[in-house]
């Protein structure tokens, strides 16, 4: 493929954390490494950010914030900066929602647009957040009017979404998965920071600290789990200080009662260590009740680190278990279920195939991006079965080496 001049927008980059981040960090640093130049474009969400700096290799660009209006920002120069920009790249790949990129699409040539389509946009109540919701809406449908595709995270999930009527325009490829570990890792030390022992049965939770995970359901769950199984942990990791939107940490440390001495929240973890975290539990679940969910990349990371998952039944989300068969599927808001599962996960834990994971690979979603980008005509859509992608080379990880710990 010949190297291109590459622009990504979205609302917020790095250091901000958040599922679309690290999905669009993780694509923009990886498309670099194949020779591409790659610009990003973002709101300066923190005014102690630079304007303009290179992340890994990616140019960051970043637009002033004239103020916040609840998950999202209001910056009157974005539309503009992205024709400007646009106007030297060979791609546009914006990453929805995104509302004000609908004018500048009008300004843009349509074979340079590529979008991708993350999640529908649910702002709450109140007459300022149905206005901007509608306002987002429509913009958003001009920008899809005019992209050349549509890239999803699932088929199953597009095909259920506010622009489902779009669904001929989609192409499913999977969120960019970082490495296939599947070898052991060492996770003594997090043990020992966590103050846990090896014996417990240790039931992990990764993600933002929000309502719309489900976190509240899973601390329910406790007490219908305690007549099976004594000795267990409920694991909480990720970020509950800079969250749009803000954190529930509070509400869930009230919800535990009686119970938290079974709860660790355990913070914002490096890379190095929710590997370690992944490894030393033994179940994952995603319990998220959000609609706008539309995978769960950290189900895939703990299934390639071998640990099962327990996912909620929600489109999209539960793509990973149909198509691995690594876990178990509960409905949303039942903590009832979601005991039983957990019961039966720790008497019977489903085996974990790793030939089932290798359609996960960064490789194969970076070179699915790269020829999307390269020839749109050459994908076509079957949502009936979401093998939606022509002439794509499948590819295999390479064997992990025996010797690493990573």
């Amino acid at each position: 493929m010949k190297k291109k001049s590459i622009l990504i927008v979205l609302y917020y980059y790095l250091p901000y954390v958040s599922g679309l981040t690290g999905y669009v960090r993780d694509l923009a640093e990886n498309l670099v490494k194949k020779g591409h130049r790659v610009t990003v474009l973002a709101t300066r969400h923190d005014k102690a950010l630079p304007a303009k700096e290179v992340i890994n290799g990616v140019n960051v660009v970043r637009v002033p914030v004239l103020l916040k209006v609840s998950k999202g920002v209001v910056a009157p120069t974005f539309w503009l900066q992205t024709i400007r920009i646009a106007r030297t790249s060979d791609v546009v790949n914006f990453h929805l929602p995104l509302a004000d990129v609908g004018l500048s699409s009008l300004f843009i040539k349509k074979e340079k647009i590529i979008s991708t389509y993350h999640c529908d946009l649910n702002l709450g109540s109140g007459i300022l957040n149905n206005i901007i919701e509608k306002l987002s809406f429509f913009l958003m449908n001009i920008v899809l009017q005019k992209s050349g595709k549509i890239v999803a995270n699932s088929i199953d999930y597009f095909s259920h979404s506010y622009f489902k009527k779009y669904v001929h325009k989609a192409v499913q490829i999977y969120p960019p998965i970082n490495e296939i570990h599947f070898n052991p890792i060492d996770y003594s030390n997090l043990l020992k920071k966590l103050s846990l022992d090896e014996s417990s049965y240790k039931i992990g939770f990764v993600g933002r600290i929000v309502a719309e995970k489900g976190i509240r359901y899973l601390l329910q769950s406790m007490p219908f789990m305690r007549e099976k199984i004594e000795d267990f942990y409920i694991i909480i990791a990720g970020e509950y200080g800079r969250v749009a939107g803000g954190s529930v940490i509070n509400d869930l440390t009230s919800c535990a009662g009686e119970n938290s001495d079974n709860i660790i929240f355990a913070g914002f973890l490096k890379k190095n260590e929710l590997l370690e975290f992944y490894s030393m539990i033994d179940v994952l679940v995603l319990p998220s009740i959000d609609p706008l969910e539309s995978f769960g990349m950290v189900q895939v990371e703990a299934l390639l680190c071998g640990t099962p998952v327990i996912a909620t039944n929600l489109p999209g989300v539960r793509v990973v278990i149909n198509q691995t068969g690594a876990g178990y599927l509960i409905e949303p808001k039942n903590s009832e279920d979601l005991a039983m599962k957990l019961i039966e996960m720790k008497e019977k834990p489903p085996e974990i195939d790793r030939r089932n994971l290798e359609q996960f690979s960064l490789e194969t979603t970076i070179n699915q991006y790269e020829m999307v980008f390269d020839r749109p005509d050459r994908f076509i859509c079957n949502p009936e079965t979401a093998e939606n992608i022509k002439s794509v080379p499948k590819t295999r990880p390479a064997e992990p080496d025996a010797s690493s710990t990573q």
